[in-house]
């Protein structure tokens, strides 16, 4: 699946957090620390990363879900981001938004837009289409027992 070396892994990673940084202001996520590594990537598409929460320092606030920011990849995942009450785990972080996408994206097909995040551009039935696979492909991640072996 990951078709980088480590010193490139680490590269893009490093590329990616100032993109994070500048999601989680532009959002106005209340946030503490910023993790500046992700807590599960597949470089150079997508990773996920872990937002402090303010309140509770030393937990996991929000999760931000951030696709390629170098605009090397032709149909980047998009950002997204989801609060952590309901998902502690990164992988159940990673189901969380393979749901919430899935969903969208039917609604989508059905003609209905959504405001908000994950903010995505262009036609709607393209889109639709593109946040569909790509959910399918966050469940099958969040699902790949062999992928979280270490947790």
């Amino acid at each position: 699946m990951m078709d980088l070396d480590e010193a490139e892994d680490w590269a893009w990673c490093d590329a990616q957090f100032a993109a994070i940084e500048a999601y989680v202001k532009t959002q106005h996520i209340p946030h503490g620390v910023i993790c500046d590594w992700p807590e599960w990537y597949a470089a150079p598409y997508v990773g996920l990363w872990a937002v402090e929460d303010p309140a509770d320092p030393g937990f996991v606030g929000h999760w931000i879900l951030a696709g390629d920011s170098t605009g090397k990849q032709p149909q980047p995942v998009a950002f997204d981001f989801i609060a952590a009450e309901e998902c502690a785990e990164p992988r159940e972080a990673l189901a969380a938004f393979a749901k919430k996408w899935a969903a969208l994206a039917a609604a989508a097909a059905k003609g209905t837009a959504w405001t908000g995040s994950p903010a995505l551009s262009g036609d709607l039935s393209q889109q639709a289409a593109q946040l569909a696979r790509q959910a399918e492909l966050l469940k099958l991640w969040a699902s790949d027992e062999d992928m979280w072996e270490q947790d």
